[in-house]
């Protein structure tokens, strides 16, 4: 055979140094040279090319200059540097004989081909020998249109994936590393694709193999969608069909195209940033949840990620986004620690859930706008958060309702793909995000709906970020829009990685869908990680892309980099404060129920009361109470999901918390202000008994804010508004029971007494009565007033002796509501971090 004649003979040229060179390093070495010699049908290589040829054999064997200089001679040789094809076969039988030629047909088929070196040395110097051989085909400043063909043809040879092709030609290409392809526009028809026979050739996998097609027509030029499933972008649209001029802007895949005379300019912007998984493990006790989850996944590529329930999607995309991280493993983004990286900068990543998590109040543009404020940097305007609003509208082709109000099932609003986008659209107002994970996008969408979601995904992939798409639709439609299946198995397991048409035929179905069923079959989980981690699909597209890391493109310009400095707190609040301002502002009916509590209460203490006395009192502070408490033992449960999203990316808990309080705080302040005002003046509590207006309003507003911070408590609390709100009945009626209204504080034993200082009520109603001088009351059927001192005898917050000592101040009472405010709404703040922490 020519390989071991080459091996022999190079030996022999060798000579008295074949004992110092290891024996396998001198036969990958003329394995290595002779398929180079080969493949690129060398004869008389230049000085450039030998150099290339010699720098990864002296790498990976160590022999020397000179010894690589004589292998390369003879693999020059005639003897050894031709391969027969089937054609000289025959014609060799023809002249030698039938015996002769069965003989050479023997050798050729034991002669070590492209995918035998592939199997024998493996990935990595499969890897090196395609790199090679672009870099000497590149030595003429360019690679021709041929060229690009052959070295796709070696790349499926040597089993490497496709996408790498394309690293290796924005590597060696000098008009794909600048971004500057040209293409003469000749006829009246040219086909734009990836596929050798169109006129326009694009090798990337995300362009279709015939994409688009220009058509002339009366010397105008058209742009035509041949329905090959990936979008064609005209001026950032979608179209099927659009007039091309000089002013247009044609996007297919990451390349975009302009007409300039009578030339097609592409400007390639794949950019290789590689996210890497490697043997991710995860354990709860003794369950499996990941199990030796590896996969690399470069930017521009869709993954949909399936598999059965409990198979452990969502495990695993937590591990890699960082919000639960694996117990061992690590997930690196262009070969630097992403955990890390995310802790410096959560926007690298967008996590958009399966339900819609925006505020139905507020409009498209005003809920863009809010989610831009919580993400940039201190030192970005609001000019500038208007144009990324108008970007990210533009993106995701929702300008025509930035002006609409989102609503939701309740409220009726944009529709529910507008939604979805609207959703997306808040992850994608930072520039820098450069993965995506979505959790079922299309989950409750008409079929017309999903399409145009999954389309829109393959566009934000387009554009150069990494998607991954927790679905369960795998029909065609779909399919046409993903990169690559990532399958589970139970347990955490790799069952499968790479192009959907790979995954029916490694799993024997005719479609997609029916994949879930092979799950179904009595094979073990581990089985199908083990005759995956030993097919050629896992060699092809698992382990050969770990190998590209080295080939990392330069960072993105257009990343706006200030996105990694976060707002201060000051900022945050007052973004958080305006937004949820204007939620409460546009929430009609809720508005109307606060604004008719106080009025209607205070009507019924007025028919109720004749006089002012000290039930009334009790009544006017049990409603402030009441008013904070209602408005917001609701309001950290009802966006709780929100607000853990925002926390990911870098919002704090305090702004957010004091955010509620200073919005409630005002509407309860307005409560309690017009419901002890009326009582004031309808019963002449300022004249007949020298109340002070600005004291005992001011201890009904601070009654009201205790309310509100033991609601707030109680909502970050609990998981669901029902519960909340049945526990107002629990926190209330323990303050009448132990206020002293019904039972003398003085005539409750040890324990009860004992009680009634941890009462929130008992010190509102002690501070209101102490606002006034006088109070009324009724003996023998007729009223009198008598002083304020013998009601509060008589409820026990004064004690017996001595005469003057009116019992706990009333500053002090003022400087206790300031302290049970604080104190609780110091506990919210716990309990909310808490349960960020855990979500």
């Amino acid at each position: 055979m020519p390989a071991a004649r080459l091996l022999e003979r190079f030996r022999d040229a060798l000579a008295s140094r074949t004992d110092e060179v290891d024996q396998e390093a001198l036969a990958f070495s003329v394995d290595f040279v002779r398929l180079a010699v080969r493949a690129l049908n060398l004869t008389e290589p230049s000085p450039e090319a030998r150099a290339l040829l010699a720098a990864p054999v002296r790498s990976r064997s160590g022999l020397g200059d000179e010894a690589i200089a004589t292998l390369t001679e003879l693999a020059l040789a005639p003897e050894f540097r031709g391969s027969v094809d089937e054609h000289g076969l025959r014609a060799f039988g023809l002249r030698f004989g039938k015996d002769a030629a069965r003989i050479l047909r023997q050798e050729a088929a034991e002669e070590l081909d492209l995918g035998g070196f592939a199997a024998r040395y493996g990935t990595a110097d499969s890897l090196l020998l395609l790199d090679t051989l672009f870099a000497v085909t590149a030595l003429d400043q360019q690679i021709d249109r041929g060229e690009v063909q052959q070295l796709e043809q070696t790349a499926r040879e040597l089993g490497v994936d496709p996408v790498l092709v394309t690293a290796l030609l924005q590597k060696h290409d000098p008009r794909h590393a600048a971004g500057d392809l040209r293409f003469p526009l000749e006829g009246d028809r040219v086909v734009i694709g990836r596929s050798p026979a169109a006129d326009v050739q694009l090798s990337d996998p995300q362009v279709a193999r015939q994409h688009a097609e220009l058509v002339c027509a009366g010397g105008a030029w058209r742009v035509l969608d041949l329905n090959s499933g990936r979008p064609t972008l005209v001026n950032g649209r979608v179209q099927t069909s659009a007039p091309f001029d000089e002013q247009t802007v044609l996007r297919i895949g990451p390349y975009t195209l302009r007409k300039v005379g009578n030339e097609l300019r592409g400007y390639g912007e794949r950019s290789f940033a590689a996210l890497t998984v490697r043997s991710l493990n995860r354990r709860i006790g003794d369950v499996v949840l990941l199990d030796e989850m590896s996969f690399t996944v470069f930017s521009g590529e869709v993954v949909a990620l399936v598999g059965p329930s409990g198979a452990g999607k969502t495990t695993l995309l937590n591990a890699i986004n960082g919000v639960a991280p694996a117990d061992s493993g690590e997930v690196r983004l262009d070969g630097d620690d992403f955990h890390r990286m995310l802790a410096a900068d959560r926007s690298l990543v967008g996590i958009v859930p399966q339900d819609d998590l925006v505020h139905a109040e507020l409009t498209v543009e005003e809920s863009l706008g809010y989610s831009g404020e919580l993400r940039f940097g201190g030192d970005v305007e609001k000019g500038e958060v208007s144009r990324e609003v108008d970007r990210v509208l533009e993106e995701l082709d929702i300008s025509h309702i930035r002006s609409s109000r989102i609503g939701d099932a309740l409220q009726r609003g944009i529709s529910g793909g507008q939604r979805k986008r609207v959703n997306l659209g808040q992850e994608l107002m930072s520039r820098s995000t450069r993965v995506l994970f979505l959790d079922e996008p299309t989950s409750g969408l008409d079929p017309r709906a999903s399409q145009e979601i999954v389309r829109l995904t393959r566009q934000l992939a387009d554009a150069g970020r990494m998607v991954f798409l927790v679905t369960h639709d795998l029909t065609p439609e779909v399919m046409a829009q993903v990169d690559h299946l990532l399958v589970m198995a139970p347990g955490g397991r790799l069952a499968f990685f790479g192009p959907p048409d790979q995954a029916t035929r490694y799993f024997r179905v005719p479609t997609a869908d029916a994949i879930f069923g092979r799950f179904k079959e009595p094979i073990p989980p581990e089985e199908w990680a083990r005759e995956f981690r030993e097919s050629a699909g896992h060699r092809k597209y698992v382990a050969s892309r770990e190998h590209l890391l080295p080939l990392r493109a330069e960072p993105d310009d257009t990343a706006d980099e200030r996105v990694a400095v976060r707002r201060g707190a000051l900022h945050q609040l007052w973004t958080l404060t305006a937004r949820y301002a204007r939620v409460k502002m546009r929430d009609r009916t809720g508005l109307l129920v606060l604004g008719l509590q106080p009025p209607i209460l205070a009507a019924v203490m007025l028919v109720v009361y004749p006089k002012p006395i000290v039930s009334m009192f009790f009544m006017i502070t049990l409603s402030c109470l009441w008013f904070g408490m209602s408005a917001s033992v609701r309001e950290l449960i009802s966006d709780r999901v929100i607000w853990h999203r925002e926390h990911r990316i870098g919002v704090g808990v305090v702004p957010y918390v004091l955010s509620k309080v200073g919005v409630l705080g005002v509407l309860v302040a307005v409560q309690c202000a017009f419901l002890y005002g009326v009582m004031h003046a309808g019963m002449g509590l300022g004249v007949d008994l020298g109340f002070v207006l600005w004291k005992a309003t001011f201890v009904a507003i601070l009654t009201g804010w205790v309310g509100m911070a033991v609601g707030l408590f109680t909502s970050s609390v609990w998981k669901s508004s029902e519960a909340a709100v049945g526990t107002l009945p629990l926190l209330l009626i323990p303050q009448i029971t132990f206020s002293g209204i019904l039972v003398s504080i003085s005539d409750m034993d040890d324990l009860a007494r004992a009680v009634t200082w941890g009462t929130f009520q008992r010190y509102s109603f002690d501070a209101l009565l102490k606002c006034g001088e006088k109070m009324s009351y009724i003996y023998r059927g007729k009223w009198d007033v008598q002083g304020i001192v013998a009601p509060l005898y008589n409820l026990g917050l004064k004690p017996k002796t001595p005469a003057t000592d009116m019992g706990i101040a009333w500053e002090s009472l003022v400087g206790i509501h300031l302290g049970i405010i604080f104190l609780v709404l110091l506990g919210t703040v716990i309990v909310v971090r808490a349960r960020a922490r855990r979500a």
